[in-house]
């Protein structure tokens, strides 16, 4: 990671440099908002930290939701 910026390649082999917007929490689980500076598109995943560093991996599909609605809460400023 560099500074406030991380790269990820999806399965499809694409690869995007992303800037990190910000760590949530939702229900005790933490969650991180990664936005394209290009296309300002917005990649929503669960945030795990391990040790000094940390991992992230996609949120399974009954919490996706809950977790969208609360992002766009914070970034409406109604959170």
């Amino acid at each position: 990671m560099n500074n406030n910026k991380m790269f990820l390649e999806f399965d499809d082999g694409i690869k995007l440099e992303l800037e990190i917007m910000g760590v949530f929490d939702v229900n005790g689980v933490e969650y991180i908002a990664l936005v394209h500076q290009e296309t300002k598109d917005v990649y929503l995943y669960r945030y795990i930290v391990k040790g000094e560093t940390f991992e992230i991996e996609d949120i399974p599909d009954n919490e996706y939701d809950i977790v969208e609605k609360t992002f766009h809460a914070i970034i409406n400023g109604k959170a």
